[in-house]
């Protein structure tokens, strides 16, 4: 056995996890309905006009809550559900908050201007990145009417329409 092995066994180990982790199904990704209907903070976002809003805002409003990135490909791949679902349900009383965790500026620009999406983007406020640990992106809330979570989704979020038929109706 030459003294390389060690180091070629363990890069072979790695390379197999790192592909078997990246081919994992998406649907597999963590999609939970809190046993105990936890509550999130108040938390207040800033509009992309600079105004401040909170959570409470949307008292008796199902709410998504969604953290993405302009870079993240399953954050872009969501946003047209979300659309779809936000032009369906609105008027029943869905509101959608997609909260941009980018640090530059200028690419959610450059995103906003090639895509025209009707929900509400904003930006997260210190007290928000301070206080939810993220475990990756997109990572997705759904708040029934009084503010309780009732699924927390991390990755593409597919089963929102089937979701928003029990909440809403629509």
């Amino acid at each position: 056995m030459n003294r390389y092995t060690p180091y070629i066994l363990a890069f072979i180990l790695f390379a197999m996890i790192a592909f078997f982790g990246l081919r994992q199904k998406e649907e597999s990704l963590p999609s939970y309905k809190p046993t105990g209907l936890e509550n999130l903070p108040d938390f207040t976002f800033k509009t992309l006009d600079g105004k401040t809003i909170t959570l409470s805002d949307f008292k008796g409003k199902v709410v998504l809550l969604n953290f993405w990135a302009t870079w993240c490909p399953p954050c872009k791949e969501e946003m047209p559900i979300f659309e779809r679902e936000y032009k369906r349900c609105k008027d029943a009383g869905l509101e959608v908050l997609a909260v941009n965790m980018d640090t530059s500026q200028s690419s959610l620009e450059k995103f906003l201007r090639e895509n025209n999406y009707s929900f509400k983007i904003v930006k997260p406020t210190q007290e928000v990145e301070k206080e939810l640990k993220l475990m990756g992106f997109p990572t997705s809330y759904l708040l029934d009417k009084e503010g309780k979570i009732y699924r927390i989704k991390l990755g593409v979020y597919r089963e929102l329409e089937k979701d928003l038929k029990e909440l809403l109706g629509c």
